[in-house]
């Protein structure tokens, strides 16, 4: 019986233990969000799983050509940053990445964004009807409790 416990506290440990051992950085957070369409593109952050070396390499495309010449750095130990020219246009990119996670292991990526400015210029009148709404519906509120405590 003692020999049964010590094999399975053995094989408990090996379940444990080894895939820490054999796991690698990966992606876990993208800023924008793969897929996503924003009005504005400035910057580019990765976020990873763990630590990852100093030379990782982000670059912009649209339709296989490099749309800017992108410096990223290591922020704390496990994001990889880059500011994005503001003389990038309207289009959709492949965000291309790779990093060498701290143990030695290379890893890349890639992931798709759009840019369309247009949607900077129709999100403010959204918000101006959403604050209104909000207003007119307190309002009706308050004036229905007024009206039924006559």
């Amino acid at each position: 019986m003692r020999r049964l416990w010590l094999i399975g506290l053995v094989l408990l440990g090996t379940a444990v233990f080894i895939p820490r051992v054999l796991a690698h950085a990966e992606l876990v957070t993208a800023v924008p969000e793969p897929g996503s369409t924003v009005s504005e593109l400035t910057e580019l952050r990765l976020t990873f799983s763990e630590p990852i070396g100093p030379n990782g390499q982000i670059q912009l495309h649209q339709n296989f050509i490099e749309a800017a010449e992108l410096e990223p750095v290591v922020e704390n130990e496990v994001e990889l940053v880059t500011a994005v020219p503001a003389s990038v246009p309207d289009g959709v990119y492949t965000v291309q990445w790779s990093v060498t996670s701290a143990d030695g292991h290379p890893i890349s990526g890639s992931y798709s964004i759009g840019i369309d400015s247009s949607l900077g210029e129709a999100a403010a009148p959204g918000i101006l009807l959403w604050a209104v709404g909000g207003i007119l519906l307190v309002a009706g509120v308050e004036t229905a409790v007024w009206l039924r405590r006559k």
